[in-house]
C-alpha cells in the first residue's frame, strides 16, 4: 500500500523549484546570447528578432538543485516517497543528460534527423534496459490489463521517442511546449495522487514548479526559447515519468491516461507524420513544414498569444478527459479516448478549411 505525502513539503519544493527556475532563466538567456545560442528569424519562424535558446538548461538546473535541496532538507519525505522504485535512477539521469546534450548540440549546429533519432533511441533503450517502462497497458474495453511481456521494452522505446519528438515538434510558438508540459504535469500530479503514487506526486510537483518558473519568460513575447535542449528534455522526462509513475499504481491506468494528458502534442505529431507520409512518402516524414496545429491557428488571423491560449484550453479539455478515464474504466474509458480522437480530427479539418477560405 502506498504512503501518502504531506502536501506542505511537496508544495514548498514546487515553489522552491519555480523560484530557482525564475532566477536561473535570465542568467541562462544572457549566457546563451554570449555564446551565440540564439534563434534567428527564418521562414518557418513566427518571431522577428534574435531570441536566446537553451531554456532547457534553466529548467534542468532548477530541477537538479531542488532535488538535491529536498533530499537534504526533507530526507524522510524522499525516503518514504521513492522507497526502492528508482534503484536504477542513475540510468534515468544519464539518459536524460544525453538527450539534453543532444539538444544543446542541435541548437548550435542543427544535426540531421537520423543522428537525432539514433541518439534518442539509444537513450530510450538505456531506460528500458534499466528496467523502467511498460509492463502492461490498460484494456480500454474491460478495464483490465494486458501484460506486454517481451515486447514491453519495444513499446517503451517507441513511447519515449514518440513523446520526446512530440514536444519538439509542438515547440513552434512562444510558451506553447512549456505551457503544455505544465498543464500535463499538473494533470499527472492529480492522477498520481488518486492512484496513491506518492513518488510520482513529488517528481511531477518539482518538474511542474520548474516549468512554472520558466514560463513567464517564455510566454509571448518570449525573451528566451526552450530550444531543442529544452523541448527534448521536457518531452523525454514527460515520457519516462508518465509510464514509470503510473505503471504500478493502485490500478493500472497506462496507456490511456498519459495519452490523454499529453493529447495535444501526440495528436499533432500523429497528424504531421500521417500527412507527410501520404504527401511525400517515407522521405517526407522527417521534412519540416508549417502545417502543425499552431501554424494552422496562426493562419486564421489570430495573434500568437491568442493561439497559445486556445491550445492551452484544448490541453485542459484533454486533462479533464484524463481524470474521467481514471474514474471511468472499462468501456466508458474507451469511449473517452474515441471522443478525444474525433474531436482532434474535427478540429484539424476545421482549421484546414479555415485556412483555405482565408487564402481564397
Amino acid at each position: 500500500m502506498e504512503t501518502s505525502l504531506h502536501p506542505g513539503p511537496v508544495a514548498a519544493l514546487a515553489l522552491f523549484a519555480a523560484l530557482l527556475a525564475a532566477m536561473a532563466t535570465p542568467l541562462v538567456a544572457r549566457l546563451a546570447a554570449a555564446f551565440s545560442f540564439v534563434d534567428r528569424p527564418r521562414e518557418r519562424h513566427s518571431h522577428g528578432r534574435d531570441v536566446p535558446l537553451l531554456g532547457g538548461l534553466a529548467i534542468g538546473a532548477a530541477f537538479a538543485c531542488t532535488w538535491s535541496f529536498g533530499r537534504f532538507v526533507f530526507p524522510e519525505l524522499f525516503e518514504v516517497a521513492l522507497a526502492d522504485r528508482y534503484d536504477g535512477g542513475v540510468w534515468l539521469v544519464a539518459a536524460a543528460s544525453v538527450v539534453f546534450l543532444l539538444g544543446v548540440v542541435d541548437d548550435g549546429i542543427e544535426l540531421g534527423p537520423a543522428i537525432k533519432l539514433a541518439v534518442q533511441v539509444t537513450a530510450a533503450s538505456a531506460v528500458a534496459i534499466a528496467g523502467f517502462g511498460f509492463e502492461a497497458i490498460t484494456n480500454p474495453l474491460s478495464g483490465g490489463t494486458i501484460e506486454l511481456g517481451p515486447i514491453g521494452p519495444l513499446v517503451t522505446i517507441a513511447w519515449i521517442v514518440g513523446v520526446t519528438n512530440a514536444f519538439n515538434l509542438i515547440d513552434g510558438l512562444d510558451g506553447l511546449a512549456a505551457g503544455v508540459g505544465l498543464i500535463a504535469a499538473i494533470t499527472l500530479i492529480g492522477v498520481a495522487a488518486m492512484e496513491g503514487r506518492s513518488d510520482a506526486v513529488l517528481i511531477w510537483a518539482i518538474l511542474g514548479g520548474c516549468l512554472l518558473g520558466f514560463l513567464p519568460y517564455n510566454f509571448p513575447p518570449a525573451s528566451i526559447f526552450l530550444g531543442d535542449s529544452g523541448s527534448l528534455l521536457i518531452g523525454f522526462s514527460m515520457a519516462v515519468l508518465s509510464i514509470q509513475s503510473l505503471q504500478k499504481g493502485a490500478t493500472a491506468v497506462v496507456l490511456t491516461v498519459p495519452v490523454l494528458a499529453l493529447g495535444l502534442p501526440l495528436s499533432d505529431t500523429a497528424h504531421a507524420l500521417s500527412r507527410r507520409w501520404l504527401g511525400a512518402g517515407v522521405a517526407g516524414v522527417v521534412r519540416a513544414d508549417r502545417d502543425h496545429i499552431h501554424h494552422r491557428l496562426m493562419r486564421t488571423g489570430i495573434s500568437i498569444r491568442s493561439a497559445v491560449l486556445v491550445l492551452y484550453a484544448s490541453c485542459l479539455v484533454f486533462s479533464a478527459l484524463a481524470f474521467m478515464a481514471v474514474v471511468a474504466r472499462g468501456p466508458l474509458e474507451a469511449l473517452l479516448v474515441a471522443v478525444a480522437g474525433v474531436a482532434v480530427f474535427v478540429a484539424t479539418r476545421w482549421l484546414g478549411r479555415a485556412h483555405r477560405e482565408s487564402t481564397e
